[in-house]
């Protein structure tokens, strides 16, 4: 066991790779320890195609670490390891589909860690693990379903590589938006989704634009469901303006009740028990099982057999069982009854 007052290695600059898998927890325990093989066998050749043979790494359940020497080229990295691993992505997607299907978010970040252990420490590595999960990437994944891959980069590798269009980095698919979260407060991020250009406007690029939720009896204000720890400027998948989530009007029911309609309002969800759980209404653990929950619910969403409206139903009567205790998600708990009746009603 590593004694507590071990001593860190010195800090050295690093370059930073955090790549996660969408939706492990939902997968069962052998697709998961398939899923993390190919991972790892993915991340290799890609780092092989792009001539990055000196680094480390951990294995971190459904995520892989990299650190690599500062003196790597950037350029490697953001490029040549980027394409590799969409191609990878592609070919796995070819031959493997539902639960063993495989998208990441990747993030890439760089700064000062250090050794402590059997593991890596500091704020920079923290950054790229917060960039990985944050709601805009998550949503620029979902909102592209024949993508493979979403890539955050922090402002500091865009003002240092990106920014000067080198070959190869397609800095024109980038989008910008603001991480602000736990320790981390207005971190400009750069968002892309290579295969799908951002598209052009008036004022100002913005990201991949997911699919429009349906009308609703009752809409949403701009920026519904994006959760308020992600501010976005011009951002991934959103409106610009300022971001909140105080609409807790009824969800779409009848011909308007459509899977598209479900996810947004999962993803709502989401976002709030993020913030609940900065809030510190909601413990660790009712949040992790919440979110397993919501995986759940998520993958059978479009579900049109009866056992797959089972498992739905089941996800959200547990997701509601968690919350019901906690005074602050009476409006969650509303809208997961709400969810729960409009699935019944399409049976």
């Amino acid at each position: 066991m590593v004694s507590s007052t071990e001593p860190c290695s010195p800090a050295q600059y690093s370059l930073i790779a955090v790549l996660d898998i969408e939706g492990f927890g939902r997968r069962t325990d052998p697709d998961q320890a398939w899923l993390r093989e190919r991972l790892r066998v993915v991340v290799a050749r890609a780092l092989d195609a792009a001539h990055i043979d000196e680094l480390s790494s951990e294995d971190r359940g459904d995520a892989v670490v990299l650190l690599i020497p500062g003196t790597v080229p950037k350029t490697d990295l953001l490029g040549g390891f980027v394409r590799a691993l969409v191609a990878g992505l592609r070919d796995h997607a070819r031959d493997h589909t539902g639960d063993r299907a495989m998208r990441l978010r990747v993030a890439v970040h760089a700064g000062e860690v250090a050794r402590h252990g059997e593991g890596w420490v500091g704020t920079d590595l923290n950054t790229a693990f917060r960039m990985a999960d944050m709601e805009p990437l998550r949503r620029a994944l979902a909102g592209a379903p024949d993508a493979v891959l979403s890539l955050a980069v922090s402002h500091v590798l865009h003002q240092g590589v990106l920014r000067h269009h080198h070959p190869g980095l397609e800095a024109h698919e980038f989008a910008p938006v603001v991480l602000s979260g736990k320790e981390i407060k207005d971190e400009t991020v750069w968002i892309r989704v290579p295969g799908h250009p951002a598209p052009a406007t008036s004022s100002s690029s913005a990201g991949p634009t997911p699919p429009q939720k349906p009308p609703a009896p009752e809409p949403a204000p701009a920026n519904y469901g994006i959760s308020a720890t992600h501010v976005t400027v011009t951002g991934v998948g959103v409106n610009h303006g300022t971001v909140t989530q105080s609409w807790t009007g009824p969800v779409a029911t009848g011909s308007d009740a459509t899977a598209a309609d479900l996810h947004h309002e999962l993803a709502r969800l989401r976002g709030e028990l993020k913030e609940a759980l900065r809030r510190e209404e909601i413990d660790d653990v009712t949040f992790e099982a919440s979110e397993e929950e919501l995986d759940t619910a998520e993958r059978h969403a479009r579900a049109e057999d009866e056992e797959g409206r089972g498992r739905l139903l089941r996800a959200l009567t547990k997701l509601k069982a968690l919350m019901a205790d906690t005074a602050a998600l009476a409006g969650l708990v509303a809208t997961v009854t709400q969810l729960i009746q409009q699935v019944r009603g399409q049976a």
